[in-house]
């Protein structure tokens, strides 16, 4: 205006500002630094430690109460001021509140009705389980654009308490041409934000991108922590600045802006823009890291048009051609897991405690297909995206966002009701249905909620008659609102005359084609209750195996706790378990349930319940066993038992007043004592410690005296014998090596994927191995429902067969532990060759004549001859077998004494009543005389679903076995199934005797050949042997071979003597029986000489020595003999007459070794020499005079003198010189010297000199 001045433009500008929800202040603050008349704009906060001048918040901690605070702005056009103060609500902090579910916003197709956004709230704590909200209806619908919605995502606040929705403003279902939307589509951003989830605000139809963008497809956001804003990205297709009309080619990059409050944004920049097309990323972080998951639509060098995911430290970090900031971790995630083209991710984390069994989740949209698919990893550094086994997600959901949510919203987001009151006690309801007349059924609880009696129905005799034609009792809408846990006890006699199918009582919701739809119930036939957020395909069972009696009154009562764990309880005595639940009470309807009943199903087509009731309770907590104990007439019950030994909860059949203690293997079952459950005010006799190797009886007795006597034994469980769920095992033998293959159970729908194998050597000790076909990865033709292996090896090649959604396939492989390999890329039995009929459950059988056969059937049984290479046959001699009564599935052949045994299972196998039977004929492909059924469940041991089998027969005996699957001990059912091994034994007339299932299991196979006799020959003395030394290994006729090593080095087989070689040696021996199974190794030590000693003889002065030595074993013993005489042993030097001789020797040593003889020749001696000159003395025959002698004068030459002196004539002793001094001695004696002359080759010859005179002092 003409008449304006600076001040009143400031003034104007001033009074213009305004922030984004100043009386509601939740998180950071957009300040503007500009106004309107090209004013700037400068704050200042009256509490800058709560709001900044900047606009960051600080809230008051939780409790402290909201703050008021106010931020001035100081506006400035041209040299005018101006100031505008404005009042700010600072809320608290929200109260913390853990995560117990999920919300997801999303929208279902390219429809005017599709493009609009709905939500779904997780039941319960389970992102894979979903119910519709609002009724299945849209909650928010555009007003602006083209008033279409795609691609919600929905963010919470750092703070907690404020949600943003933003979408795309595209609509297919409008004008649905997708080319025209990515060059004249929307540049806009719509945006709601809410407090609740629940309440939105209006919506904001945000400009956001340049004009040179032709598209504003899938916003996200993620929150910058360091930023202190939001970045919100998105994709456009970006035109050159001078093609306003955008007319030429280019493609999708990922652009970013900055937000605090989704109404303020910066200006858009390049997020992404490898060089080729990206849409649809969505972000999480873990730690320091950031994981982006995006649709490379170019490929990136990937091969695919699939979902990759990269990672950064940096949330901001900018792509370029060329320049790639973050590092790509994993493509072609759909593909790889299994899906059609893919788009439109969003990833989230689990929440703690949350039961569907991944850690992460990425939720992907194969648009072409099925929608939105989940996928999941438990490690985002090294994914390994798998579609999971099952999942319920909303009906057609597409491209949108999962996030966690608390108790609190995940309630709201249902508009649950009110949880339910209860007493001190927990009593929501008790009906005693004990009155005299009249339709409204009292609530003695206090809580009020009366029910009301319809029907057919009764009073009399302190109970409720129902008629069976409509009578029931209605209880209140709602029931079970907020409950986690629950009880449910009630009194029936039912009538023996009951139609099926019934509830006894049934509280949830039936649809309006009278379908329940969200319930929990309980049957009789046979006992178990069940809960379903859905109909019946999401039952979650616990399963007591056996009807509930007819004609008497029982005490039926369900437990179910907030850890997931089920109970039904037969006259206070536990009779099954079932854990692992997810359904909550609480969640059915989201809490709103109107079909509420005693004596009537939730679904409108089943009977009602005929016979007597009351005593009905409803608790909003799971009782424990000795609770229920005094529930009604269990006063005599035994409902648990506590022994720390215990592997499995103790069975108690309360039909037939058994208990069976399944004891962990090992346990001293000599003095147990277990400590028996019963209601507070019985007693138990006798107690203390039993001996249990033998039945116990023990006599329960009630306040009132009622009493009640007991079995009650102990088994040890070494059952199951592969651990966690396991079914339709298929035992083998390769070689000396047992193997199972089998179903991985556990998953709802029979969901599994993989297969596994496990080994052993004696049938009780299984080892697990790895993977050996995974469908997902491996089979192209099928990825889920892996069921029923079989496996058989031809021409050193394992084939294996196996069920794949609902066909049968064969892969190969060069080892019984894989990896398998699909050889033909297709079914090898296909149900679409059937009329869709599924062609399950293969057995393979080779006979005699090596002819190979393939068995399958659900319903209708088959056989066909393989054709030699094992994967494919002659549809042509395929055999359509007749005559198996009852026959459903899981046939197996085997041959014995030249007879053709075919079995086969009953009934189905979610049934407790699954079992075997068997039929006989003289050719593999029949026909076969049915002869009865071999295998049933057995109640009172808690073995029930006995069924698909296979039988294996140990070689070299005819000692048989069966391989079955049960429902899990304890809780299982017929997707929670356990595999076990029992003994199979024929009568004399070949027929099969009837299983005895056991919770036992078998013993290990073991050696039974006896220990082989080991012997050595050449034995020698002190464990050494000689040089002919062998071992010899003598064995019975159990054994079919022998094996041994020498230190260690090897194991050779036996066939002959061995022999050994010198030295030191510990000989190894073991034997295999002829049912292959290995001894332990026995061992002796030997110790071998393999040389003779060594020996050597001479003359020494006319003596014979000998000298042996032997550096093995030592010398034992040394022999000679005198020409002919005998051998005799040599122990010193031996003198030799003058005759001529030939001695001959020998040395033995220890080892019994002997060295060659010898002979050492010994000459005849000459005559002796003769003195020619007597010998004389010399010197003065005095005490201490020296005399000395003279040899004299010899007829021979080169002698050798010796001499010895004589007193008086008689030898003096130790005078044998040639000298001698006089002693005393000597006085009074005459002297002379006896002079030897020898010489070797003569005798000695002597001479004696004169005597001398007689010695003097």
């Amino acid at each position: 205006m003409p008449n304006e001045t600076d001040q009143t433009r400031a003034d104007a500008a001033a009074a213009a500002l305004s922030l984004v929800n100043a009386g509601d202040v939740r998180g950071n603050l957009t300040m503007p630094s500009t106004g309107i008349n090209g004013a700037t704009v400068a704050w200042r906060s009256a509490s800058p430690d709560v709001v900044s001048p900047d606009g960051i918040v600080k809230r008051p901690a939780h409790g402290a109460g909201d703050v008021k605070v106010t931020v001035t702005a100081t506006v400035t056009v041209g040299t005018a001021t101006a100031e505008r103060a404005i009042d700010l609500t600072v809320r608290e902090l929200p109260e913390a509140a853990p995560y117990a579910g999920y919300a997801f916003s999303y929208f279902t197709g390219n429809s005017i009705a599709g493009e609009k956004i709905y939500f779904a709230a997780s039941q319960g704590n389970n992102a894979l389980r979903w119910t519709e909200v609002n009724g299945g209806q849209p909650k928010l619908e555009s007003k602006f654009g083209t008033l279409g919605l795609r691609d919600p995502f929905l963010i919470r606040s750092p703070e907690g308490d404020r949600f943003f929705l933003i979408a795309t403003d595209l609509s297919i279902g409008r004008n649905g041409n997708w080319d025209v939307a990515q060059r004249q589509g929307s540049r806009y951003l719509e945006v709601w934000e809410s407090t609740d989830l629940v309440n939105w605000s209006e919506q904001r139809h945000i400009l956001i991108s340049p004009p040179t963008a032709g598209n504003t497809w899938a916003p996200e956001a993620y929150w910058d922590a360091a930023r202190g804003e939001y970045l919100v990205f998105w994709a456009s297709k970006l035109y050159a600045e001078n093609d306003p009309n955008h007319t030429g080619n280019t493609y999708n990059r990922m652009l970013a802006a900055t937000t605090r409050d989704f109404v303020t944004f910066s200006q858009p920049t390049i997020w992404q823009d490898p060089g080729d097309s990206r849409i649809d990323s969505t972000v999480i972080r873990e730690g320091d890291t950031y994981y982006r998951f995006t649709k490379d639509e170019g490929g990136g060098g990937t091969g695919c048009s699939d979902i990759i995911q990269e990672k950064s430290p940096s949330l901001t970090a900018v792509d370029l051609p060329g320049k790639p900031s973050w590092t790509v971790l994993d493509s072609c995630i759909g593909r790889d897991a299994g899906t059609s083209a893919v788009e439109g991710p969003t990833v989230f984390k689990a929440n703690p405690g949350d039961t569907s069994g991944s850690k992460y989740y990425l939720f992907v949209d194969e648009y072409g297909g099925r929608g939105y698919i989940p996928l999941g990893t438990d490690d985002l550094e090294n994914p390994n995206w798998k579609v999971p086994a099952s999942y319920d997600l909303p009906a057609s959901p597409r491209h949108g966002t999962v996030i966690p949510v608390t108790k609190a919203e995940l309630d709201a987001l249902n508009d649950a009701p009110p949880p339910v009151r209860a007493n001190a006690d927990g009593v929501v309801a008790h009906y005693a249905l004990d009155q005299a007349s009249g339709t409204t059924v009292t609530d003695d609880s206090g809580n009020g909620y009366d029910a009301k009696l319809t029907g057919d129905a009764t009073w009399g005799d302190g109970s409720l008659a129902l008629g069976g034609t409509n009578g029931h009792v209605a209880l209140p809408d709602n029931i079970m609102a907020g409950l986690d846990e629950i009880t449910v006890s009630m009194d029936v006699k039912m009538a023996t005359d009951q139609a099926t199918p019934y509830f006894i009582w049934g509280l949830g919701n039936t649809d309006s084609d009278g379908v329940g739809n969200g319930y929990l119930f309980t049957t009789g036939n046979n006992y178990r209750t069940s809960i379903s957020l859905g109909n019946w395909t999401g039952e979650q069972t616990v399963n007591g195996g056996s009807a509930v009696p007819r004609g008497v009154w029982k005490t039926l009562t369900y437990t179910l706790n907030s850890a997931g764990t089920a109970r039904i309880y037969l006259d206070g005595v536990r009779v099954a378990e079932k854990t692992g639940l997810t359904h909550r009470p609480g969640d059915i309807g989201g809490g709103r349930t109107t079909a509420n009943y005693i004596g009537r199903s939730q679904y409108a087509s089943d009977k009602y319940l005929k016979g007597r009731v009351r005593d009905f309770s409803l608790y909003n907590r799971a009782l424990t066993d000795g609770e229920v104990a005094a529930l009604g007439s269990n006063g005599t019950s035994v409902v648990a038992v506590e022994l720390d030994s215990l592997k499995v909860p103790a069975i108690i059949d309360a039909a037939s007043s058994t208990i069976t203690l399944p004891v962990k293997p090992g346990t001293d079952v000599t003095a147990l004592a277990p400590t028996y459950v019963v209601a507070p005010t019985s007693t138990v006799t006798p107690g203390g410690a039993r001996d249990y190797s033998q039945p116990v009886t023990l006599t329960v007795t009630s306040a009132a005296g009622a009493t009640r006597e007991w079995t009650v034994r102990a088994v040890q469980m070494r059952s199951p014998v592969l651990p966690g769920f396991n079914a339709d095992p298929n035992i083998v033998r390769f070689g000396d090596t047992y193997y199972i293959y089998a179903t991985t159970d556990g998953f709802p729908g029979w969901g599994s994927s993989k297969f596994t194998v496990w080994s052993s050597r004696n049938l009780v000790d299984w080892t697990e191995h790895d993977t050996i076909l995974d469908l997902g990865p491996d089979i192209t033709w099928a990825d889920s429902n892996a069921w029923a292996p079989a496996a058989i090896e031809k021409n050193g090649k394992y084939y294996f067969y196996f069920s794949a959604q609902q066909n049968i396939g064969v892969a190969v492989a060069d080892s019984p532990l894989g990896p398998f390999v699909d050889p033909i890329g297709k079914p090898l039995v296909s149900k679409a060759d059937y009329n869709n009929a599924q062609q399950i459950d293969p057995a393979v059988f080779t006979d005699d004549d090596g002819q190979s056969y393939l068995y399958w059937g659900n319903g209708t049984p088959y056989v066909v001859p393989l054709n030699d290479d094992m994967v494919s046959y002659d549809v042509a001699k395929r055999v359509r077998l007749t005559g198996l009564t009852d026959f459903r599935e899981g046939l197996f052949m085997h041959k014995r004494a030249g007879t053709y045994y075919l079995s086969w299972s009953i009934d189905d196998t979610g049934s407790e009543n699954y079992r075997v039977g068997y039929g006989t004929g003289t050719s593999p492909l029949g026909p076969f005389s049915a002869k009865g059924e071999i295998l049933t469940k057995d109640p009172s041991q808690g073995i029930l679903g006995t069924g698909h089998h296979s039988i294996l027969q140990v070689p070299g005996t005819d000692d048989w076995y069966i391989a079955y699957h049960r429902f899990g001990i304890p809780g299982g059912d017929g997707t929670h199934r356990e595999t076990t091994i029992d003994r199979l034994y024929f009568d004399a007339d070949g027929a099969i005797r009837k299983v005895v299932p056991t919770l036992g299991s078998v013993d290990p196979l073991r050696y039974e050949g006896g220990q082989p006799t080991a012997t050595v020959t050449d034995a020698g003395a002190d464990g050494w042997y000689g040089a002919d030394a062998a071992l010899t290994i003598t064995a019975g006729d159990k054994v079919k071979l022998v094996e041994y090593q020498i230190d260690g080095g090897g194991w050779f087989p036996y066939r002959e003597p061995v022999d050994l070689p010198a030295g030191s040696h510990r000989v190894d021996y073991r034997a295999q029986g002829v049912n292959l199974f290995w001894s332990d190794v026995w061992s002796l030590q030997v110790k071998v000489d393999e040389t003779a000693p060594t020996v050597q003889a001479y003359l020494v002065e006319r003596k014979f020595v000998v000298n042996a030595s032997d550096v093995d074993s030592g010398v034992a013993r040394i022999e000679y003999r005198i020409d002919k005489g005998a051998w005799q042993p040599y122990l010193a030097p031996a003198r030799i007459d003058s005759c001529a001789h030939v001695i001959r020797y020998r040395a033995y040593d220890v080892a019994g070794n002997v060295s060659r003889e010898r002979a050492l020749n010994v000459p005849a001696l000459g005559d002796p020499a003769e003195a020619t000159k007597l010998p004389s003395v010399s010197g003065t025959a005095k005490v201490g005079k020296t005399l000395t002698a003279d040899p004299g004068t010899w007829d021979e030459k080169k002698l050798t003198f010796s001499y010895q002196w004589l007193r008086g004539g008689k030898v003096i002793a130790g005078a044998t010189g040639k000298s001698y001094v006089p002693k005393a001695a000597d006085v009074g004696y005459r002297l002379s010297v006896r002079v030897t002359a020898t010489r070797s080759d003569l005798q000695p010859g002597t001479a004696t000199s004169k005597e001398t005179a007689k010695v003097v002092k």
